[in-house]
């Protein structure tokens, strides 16, 4: 330290000295208001923020792991119960066979996508490409239960070659794109 360095040290610690012995000194109270008032509040702040960005982490976390693990159910109820495969078979019996209707229905529980109904309203938390795809892939799915549930027109009236083209390709979809899904879990 040269001689300048600790002449300038000396004076701020005269002018501090000054400041804190001077029993007049009106800032004295303010700077201790405002010192204290800051600290108080950055140590109130800072725990309560960083906790509640740990919550809404471990949330996203839960709400991603739970959808992406329905999606992987779907699908592999889909391939064990040969839904595809059905509709497979079903497009190319009805084009060896022109002019005839063929019926597929299937017994889907209202409850089959209970997590994805819980959780639609939390789903903004999600990546928003993630979140479309789920979105994509219930809505596509939903589409094809209700034309093989009771009362859905495959499974009532029967369809047409083109109608369960048009059905296929809805399946053919949402498996991919669940397929996607289950590839981008966490």
């Amino acid at each position: 330290m040269d001689t300048q360095q600790l002449l300038e040290a000396a004076q701020t610690i005269d002018i501090l000295r000054s400041m804190f012995a001077d029993d007049k000194n009106e800032w004295l109270p303010v700077i201790a208001a405002i010192g204290g008032a800051f600290v108080g509040g950055v140590s109130t702040f800072l725990p309560s923020y960083l906790l509640e960005k740990r919550k809404l982490k471990q949330e996203t976390r839960s709400v991603e792991t739970a959808l992406v693990s329905e999606v992987s159910a779907l699908l592999e109820v889909i391939e064990h119960r040969r839904y595809v495969y059905g509709l497979e078979y079903s497009v190319h019996y009805l084009k060896q066979n022109p002019g005839k209707k063929k019926f597929f229905a299937a017994k889907v529980p209202e409850h089959y996508s209970r997590i994805y109904q819980e959780h639609i309203a939390k789903i903004g938390l999600l990546n928003p490409d993630l979140s479309a795809k789920i979105i994509r892939f219930h809505q596509l799915i939903d589409s094809g239960v209700q034309d093989i549930s009771k009362g859905g027109f495959l499974a009532e009236t029967g369809g047409s070659v083109e109608a369960f083209e048009e059905l296929l390709e809805i399946f053919y979809s949402a498996v991919n794109i669940g397929r996607e899904i289950v590839g981008t879990e966490i």
